[in-house]
């Protein structure tokens, strides 16, 4: 009777202990859940910062900064997941000095909102918003004289919208091995180049009811890629207004205007293609004719 007894309460104790021990954990891990913040940036120094980089490196993942109006000469770079504010796009200004990239993202699930991003440095690949990682929104911001509005570099699932990205130097937006990301309600306009370049295969990529005017070869230039989607935007006023490789891309619906091409696709001529296989032949012809001089 006593053994049970004392069996019974061994067992009620190592009970005790493991719930204890559960507790504990559960305590210490809802102590280490982060709550997510609101942090103030203003020049003058009334916030809870006065520069925005200082902000970034304070913040925790999921964090919203709120940024005042006035220009703010930096170059940021972004290695966590937060919000980044502006209170005004057109007063709340990000000026990159002429100096690398104005922004850098390499954390996923980033969201800019709401500033003016200028003066990117002059050297490729500078850019007024530089994203190298996935699932970020860059909306209602007005994006210009920087070398390149946009680069996505090996990025995807990115959502552009509502920009104004004009007077860059090059190019607004320019993706290279970047696929399914969504740009959409832009206006890009007054570029040397492209208005958006796709290359390197950035595929399934969906460009909608965006206006793009007046750049200075192609509204979209598309080159080695595929399975894109531009569909019911505004083209007019550039020199070509899409340029595509292949009919593996979706061009549907787009109204076109006062372009001196409206769409230009790359196929080679089978002409072209027959001269390029009698000089291929002639090329071989030549090289056996020669081996077989030496060996004699």
């Amino acid at each position: 009777m006593n053994n049970n007894f004392l069996k019974f309460k061994s067992i009620f104790l190592i009970i005790i202990i493991i719930f204890c021990i559960q507790c504990y954990f559960y305590q210490t891990v809802i102590g280490e859940e982060h709550t997510t913040s609101s942090i103030y940036v203003d020049i003058t120094g009334k916030g809870n910062f006065s520069t925005i980089q200082d902000a970034i490196d304070n913040a925790k993942t999921g964090d919203i900064i709120y940024v005042g109006n006035g220009t703010y000469h930096e170059n940021l770079v972004i290695d966590k997941s937060i919000i980044l504010i502006g209170e005004n796009k057109t007063n709340t200004i990000i000026d990159g000095r002429l100096a690398g990239n104005v922004i850098k993202i390499n954390s996923n699930n980033v969201e800019i909102q709401n500033f003016t991003i200028q003066n990117s440095g002059i050297y490729f690949p500078n850019s007024g918003i530089n994203i190298t990682s996935r699932y970020n929104i860059i909306k209602f911001n007005i994006i210009k004289n920087n070398l390149y509005g946009i680069i996505l570099y090996d990025s995807s699932n990115n959502t552009i919208q509502n920009n104004i990205i004009k007077e860059n130097k090059n190019c607004g937006i320019y993706l290279s091995n970047s696929s399914a990301n969504f740009i959409s309600n832009n206006t890009v306009k007054d570029h040397n180049f492209n208005g958006v370049g796709i290359y390197d295969q950035s595929n399934y990529n969906v460009l909608k009811n965006n206006i793009f005017f007046n750049n200075g070869y192609c509204g979209v230039n598309i080159k080695i890629s595929s399975m894109n989607e531009i569909i019911l935007n505004n083209i007019s006023n550039n020199y070509i207004g899409i340029h595509i490789p292949s009919d593996e891309n979706n061009i549907d619906e787009n109204y076109y205007s006062n372009n001196n091409v409206d769409i230009d696709k790359e196929n080679l001529s089978p002409g072209f293609e027959l001269e390029l296989l009698i000089i291929s032949t002639l090329i071989i012809s030549l090289l056996l004719w020669k081996r077989k001089k030496i060996v004699l």
